[in-house]
């Protein structure tokens, strides 16, 4: 078996963000013309939440934590590593540009996003790097 597929922490963050990215999509969806905004902002502010967690984290036991000050991750840390996925997403929200961008740079950039993970021993995502934040199991406190 491929020794991603043993991560458990890899595979806790894919389905964490699984579940955040369905409650923006819901959001997006039930309260349009409002809630595509309000889906952005959770994203870009969703570890900010106590526990530096965002709903999918704290139902899957995950938390983010800012390495430099090894306390849980604060709105600041949240904004900065989520927008690399916050800025795609709002680039889908555009009709026909905004698309456009999606597919020219919002794919790409989820992609390196994902190698990152895969590849790095710390499984830090850019947005981690940039906010100088990493996702750990709740238990390994």
């Amino acid at each position: 078996m491929h020794a991603l597929i043993k991560n458990s922490l890899f595979v806790n963050r894919l389905i964490a963000k699984a579940i955040d990215l369905i409650l923006v999509i819901a959001a997006a969806s039930i309260f349009y013309p409002a809630g595509p905004l309000a889906a952005f902002l959770y994203i870009l502010i969703a570890d900010g939440f106590k526990g530096g967690q965002s709903v999918g984290k704290r139902l899957i036991g995950l938390r983010v934590v800012n390495t430099e000050t090894g306390k849980e991750a604060e709105f600041k840390d949240s904004v900065i590593r989520n927008s690399t996925v916050a800025i795609p997403v709002l680039f889908f929200m555009v009709p026909i540009v905004g698309w456009f961008l999606w597919i020219v740079i919002g794919i790409p950039v989820l992609a390196i996003e994902l190698y990152l993970m895969t590849r790095l021993e710390q499984q830090a995502r850019l947005g981690d790097t940039m906010a100088d934040t990493k996702v750990s199991e709740i238990k390994d406190t």
